[in-house]
């Protein structure tokens, strides 16, 4: 009736061997399928690009004048967010040229209340 601890320890250490084995085998078989998965993404987003660069290529090749303004436009208003990013990198000393223009006229209004 009553188990040795011996042979107690022995089925424990083999149900637990077992699911070791168990779930290394799970985590194979989900990076296999992870694995799949991403060459058939990669397979599809490199067709996408292909027809991207084939739909590109023939539409300048049909309309270059409307290709070369989309171009310009593009540029300008990239170059319009560069300034803009810029502009707020410097916004602290623009911050510090404001309350120091400010500043004189606050003291002043405290003042006289």
């Amino acid at each position: 009736m009553a188990q040795s601890y011996q042979s107690y320890q022995d089925t424990g250490a083999g149900e637990a061997q077992d699911a070791i084995h168990q779930l290394k085998q799970r985590a194979g078989e989900a990076a296999e399928t992870v694995a799949q998965e991403g060459q058939k993404a990669l397979k599809a987003a490199g067709e996408t690009a292909e027809d991207a660069f084939a739909a590109t290529k023939r539409f300048v090749q049909d309309q270059p004048y409307v290709a070369i303004g989309a171009v310009v436009v593009a540029a300008c208003a990239l170059g319009a967010l560069w300034k803009l990013s810029s502009a707020r990198r410097d916004s602290s000393d623009l911050l510090s040229r404001i309350s120091d223009y400010v500043e004189p006229g606050y003291r002043a209004v405290r003042r006289r209340i």
